[in-house]
């Protein structure tokens, strides 16, 4: 009975310990309105692929792999990319389409124009327990201050940029949001992948808010943002929208 007891009160603390890890909505930023990135994609003519990704710390064999996927895009040649599928982070973090983020007490969600894209980052204390991989993976994480910090695991292989960059099963992020002006966010995103990189890889990106935006319908099946014109190329929908 006493046994019972203590594991009651066990259970009982940590359900009392997530709970009061959930900031009171008085206590949370204003991240409302719509963010857009404000970095251009830094393309190198050459390649044809993002110049960050070139400080990539690969070891040999994704660096061979990168390379080979460089030269098949240079040659005009398939690469085999994700076409309709999510892209999921960190890649979704470059994409041009917009984004709004909600924050509530116990989460806060991403939700990309993109391909309809949502990340939740729960903050009410819960903890990963083995989560089935998934193309956003599982993000958990708590508020320093005015900064929201929070680790994504679980995500599925695949790539980890357009440019050709790839991740394995071990891929973790750990990212630092925050305003660090009234119009101005900053993401500061460590990647770690023991079975890719040699060592932890940081990249910070920075985001716009703009007031006159509103998200609009992304249809990847339908191709409703890439019109094709009367000689058959294929062209880019106006990113985001006024209202």
């Amino acid at each position: 009975m006493m046994r019972a007891i203590l594991v009651s009160a066990a259970l009982g603390s940590l359900v009392l310990g997530a709970t009061a890890m959930a900031q009171p909505a008085s206590a949370l930023p204003d991240w409302s309105g719509v963010w857009a990135a404000s970095e251009g994609r830094n393309i190198d003519p050459t390649t044809k692929s993002g110049e960050y990704q070139h400080n990539a710390p690969l070891n040999d064999e994704y660096r061979k792999k990168y390379e080979a996927s460089l030269a098949s895009r240079v040659a005009g040649k398939p690469t085999g990319d994700i076409g309709c599928l999510p892209e999921g982070p960190p890649r979704i973090l470059r994409a041009s389409y917009p984004f709004e983020i909600v924050v509530t007490p116990k989460q806060t969600w991403i939700s990309f124009e993109y391909k309809t894209e949502v990340r939740r980052i729960y903050t009410d204390g819960r903890k990963p327990d083995d989560p089935d991989p998934s193309f956003e993976g599982y993000s958990t994480g708590r508020w320093e201050g005015d900064t929201l910090v929070f680790d994504t695991v679980a995500l599925k292989t695949g790539t980890l940029d357009s440019g050709g960059l790839l991740h394995s099963d071990a891929l973790t992020l750990n990212e630092r949001m925050r305003k660090i002006a009234p119009d101005t966010m900053e993401d500061v995103i460590t990647m770690t992948d023991p079975k890719v990189l040699t060592k932890p890889w940081t990249v910070t990106r920075h985001y716009k808010l703009h007031k006159d935006f509103e998200i609009k319908e992304y249809i990847c099946e339908e191709n409703n943002r890439n019109p094709i014109d009367a000689n058959g190329r294929t062209g880019v929908a106006m990113i985001g929208g006024k209202k």
